[in-house]
């Protein structure tokens, strides 16, 4: 059971680092003056969201033998961060920039990370994890925690660093640790 809790915590922290939706919340703690209403509206969406994955993750796992889960789970790293590294070199279309105002903070990240984290890769880590261990509270705990650590450093001291920071190496170095816990899952 501790094991569930303690991959759980280490996977989603490690899938936070460099993550888009930790450079929205960044963002957000530089914006606003609130730093606890944006870290307490992030915690709160980015819990729901994985949240429904992990229940998802946990009806679904019944389904499937525990090697095809391992299988599944080894691949999707991988390829989770391959698609990190490439993720970068691919050309998008011109981005419109849309504020909302007039909100508090806390509804702002709250929606702001809700919209942000479908189908992200700590999403959906925390569902392979859940049919993987099935057990589902212990895989939430886990997720729930390094989310708590993961958005707290970035809202409350990210915030104060974030310009010294090289983003493309974390986020190179990040991409390659899923490749390497997705072969390590495909190993054991």
């Amino acid at each position: 059971m501790l094991d569930a809790f303690f991959i759980a915590l280490l996977f989603t922290f490690i899938s936070e680092i460099a993550d888009k939706t930790q450079f929205v919340i960044l963002g957000l703690a530089l914006r606003y003056k609130s730093a606890f209403q944006v870290f307490l509206g992030a915690l709160v969406a980015h819990s729901f969201m994985d949240g429904i994955a992990i229940f998802l993750g946990y009806l679904f796992g019944f389904q499937f033998q525990t090697n095809l889960i391992k299988t599944m789970i080894g691949i999707a790293f991988i390829f989770l961060g391959i698609y990190g590294l490439i993720k970068p070199h691919v050309k998008k279309g011109k981005k419109v920039e849309r504020k909302v105002e007039g909100k508090t903070p806390f509804i702002i990240a709250f929606l702001t990370v809700l919209l942000s984290e479908f189908g992200d890769k700590t999403q959906i880590s925390s569902g392979l994890l859940a049919a993987k261990y099935l057990l589902p509270f212990h895989i939430f705990i886990g997720a729930f925690f390094a989310l708590v650590l993961s958005i707290g450093l970035n809202v409350f001291i990210g915030a104060k660093i974030a310009e010294k920071l090289p983003a493309k190496t974390i986020k190179v170095a990040t991409s390659l640790l899923f490749i390497l816990f997705g072969i390590i899952s495909l190993m054991i």
